[in-house]
């Protein structure tokens, strides 16, 4: 039976694969970024958790994370590499691809997996 399961799962990434592959395409650039998130709320889930997360136009986020405690760190977008990045106390800066999605909606590359999100218009978050 574990055998079974393990096998589907192998069978399954190339599938997941392509499907990023092909979400790559549609890479977003740096000011569609910066277009699409600043001053707005995007909702999403992010590894199964749900969250929040508010975009400044001053480079500001907060992102606030379903029953979890709320963090404050800043955004910005790379020109040489077309990425969007991300500063944490944990982290420091850290680069993210942003796709179009074939529906017409958005979302981050994390790994080999999508992690799509909608947008709110304004600051939607406490």
């Amino acid at each position: 039976m574990k055998r079974r399961v393990f096998m589907g799962l192998v069978l399954s990434l190339p599938t997941l694969g392509t499907a990023v592959a092909q979400a790559v395409q549609d890479k977003l650039t740096p000011p569609e970024i910066e277009a699409l998130l600043g001053g707005n709320t995007i909702v999403g889930t992010w590894s199964g958790t749900p969250y929040r997360q508010y975009y400044g136009p001053d480079g500001t986020t907060l992102y606030v994370p379903e029953g979890g405690r709320a963090d404050e760190g800043r955004w910005r977008t790379n020109e040489e590499t077309g990425e969007y990045e991300s500063w944490w106390r944990s982290t420091g800066w850290t680069p993210y691809a942003l796709v179009r999605t074939e529906d017409g909606g958005h979302a981050w590359i994390n790994g080999d997996g999508l992690e799509p999100f909608s947008v709110v218009p304004g600051r939607q978050i406490e």
